[in-house]
């Protein structure tokens, strides 16, 4: 009798977790389908999409062509000048749909993955709001994940957005389900964590720098348990050790050196990080932050080598003026990263309900005050967020139209906080209400 009511709750759960996928799903190609386009492409969507069928080919995770977007916004393929080592899930994934649906099918990598991948994560915000906030408010963060448009402009593009938002969206989770294991912390829970990091760094290699905030997240979460925390923080390294480092070696044989995850984005850090960076100007457009003298005499040298001497360059700034690079850090996440997507870029972009991105960052911000109130439960959400704004802004200088996407996860749920409360304050006033008037009456 026990196994069966064990088994019809499973099949309930189940049942309940495939519906709102496809309910997921439905909303994310009706998205899709409102651009009246199968898909964009950008330089970097041809590189990966390049390097995944050359896997297919036979000839490894290499690319063996470069693509340039000119002034007219059109891409283009350019003379081989440079191997991109970039990481290595992105181009699998893509090769997986090219050898179900055929080479370059940019159509069915947006339908099928793309969507796919989108549809999981709003089903793993279910799954947050429920462990954060219970059953019955779940649907919170499940609809505002679905509701949030640029998660699905995107996805549109071949490029590793909405892979990186769902491995976010899979390690959130999975704190969540932590902090509520932390007297008895699952192995299993522990062992997806790590796995998670390492595959989320595999597609984006920027939680690498996440482990001293998870490190004291974890002692904090353990009330100063010293060995229990550091047991825990030694297994999810240990598993996104396992899960890396086939790639370090890979890489450590082919190239001689030590490559984490890619072999570019020196460029952008130094761009970043030194006397003339502007803070209020996406570099991409009008960024001036460089050198004219350095930058002539680095690009003289190997490619390899003008990554090492940006990098350089960069790191000897940070070193030389720590304030100032705080200072600096600061200005870029609050002029750039942080701003809402202005009218014009969406215009520009023909973006769906782009407007709605200011609404859910006021929303995700009165989310993070209220946070504060329940800081041990909800601090996970602010780590993170806090983490990734300020290592985004650190390492270069972005906008957050498209460059904020994995830190919404995480103010979505905080965001649903705040929607959180107000519905049981209006409950509660609800009923006083009713009390008062049997009372009258």
């Amino acid at each position: 009798m026990y196994n069966k009511s064990n088994r019809k709750r499973e099949f309930k759960r189940l049942w309940i977790t495939g519906l709102l996928f496809l309910i997921a799903l439905v909303v994310e190609l009706l998205y899709i389908k409102s651009y009246n386009i199968s898909h964009f492409v950008s330089p970097d969507g041809l590189l990966y999409s390049n390097i995944a069928e050359n896997f297919l080919n036979g000839q490894g995770l290499v690319n063996t062509a470069n693509f340039f977007q000119g002034d007219d916004g059109g891409v283009r393929a350019i003379p081989y000048y440079r191997d991109y080592v970039v990481g290595p899930v992105f181009p699998m994934l893509l090769a997986l749909v090219y050898g179900i649906f055929g080479l370059t099918n940019y159509g069915a990598v947006i339908l099928v993955l793309h969507a796919g991948l989108g549809a999981v994560s709003a089903v793993l915000s279910y799954k947050t709001g429920k462990l954060l906030f219970g059953k019955g408010y779940a649907w919170i963060p499940y609809g505002l994940t679905l509701g949030y448009p640029l998660f699905a402009f995107w996805g549109m593009f071949i490029i590793t957005e909405v892979t990186y938002v769902f491995t976010i969206t899979l390690f959130l989770y999975l704190l969540a389900r932590y902090a509520k294991e932390a007297e008895r912390p699952s192995l299993k829970t522990l062992l997806f964590l790590g796995v998670t990091v390492g595959i989320s760094n595999l597609v984006r290699p920027f939680l690498l720098l996440y482990f001293p905030v998870l490190g004291f997240w974890i002692l904090w979460i353990q009330r100063g348990r010293l060995k229990i925390a550091l047991r825990d923080f030694a297994i999810i390294v240990m598993m996104t050790v396992v899960v890396m480092s086939p790639w370090w070696i890979r890489n450590g044989i082919k190239y001689q050196q030590f490559i984490p995850v890619s072999n570019y984005g020196s460029y952008e850090m130094y761009l970043g990080n030194n006397p003339a960076t502007v803070t209020d100007e996406y570099f991409y457009f009008a960024q001036p932050s460089y050198d004219p003298e350095e930058k002539a005499r680095i690009e003289k040298l190997p490619i390899l080598e003008q990554e090492k001497e940006y990098r350089q360059l960069a790191v000897s700034y940070i070193w030389e003026h720590p304030m100032l690079f705080l200072e600096r850090t600061l200005e870029k996440e609050t002029n750039l990263f942080w701003q809402p997507i202005d009218s014009h870029v969406g215009k520009a972009y023909k973006m769906q309900g782009d407007w709605l991105d200011k609404w859910y960052l006021w929303l995700g911000l009165s989310g993070a005050v209220l946070s504060l109130f329940q800081l041990k439960k909800y601090s996970f959400l602010l780590l993170f967020t806090g983490y990734y704004s300020f290592v985004v802004s650190m390492i270069t200088v972005v906008d957050g139209a498209r460059y904020r996407l994995p830190a919404m996860p995480g103010m979505i749920l905080l965001g649903s906080l705040g929607l959180v409360l107000i519905i049981k304050g209006i409950g509660r006033l609800a009923r006083a209400r009713r009390r008062t008037s049997r009372r009258v009456g």
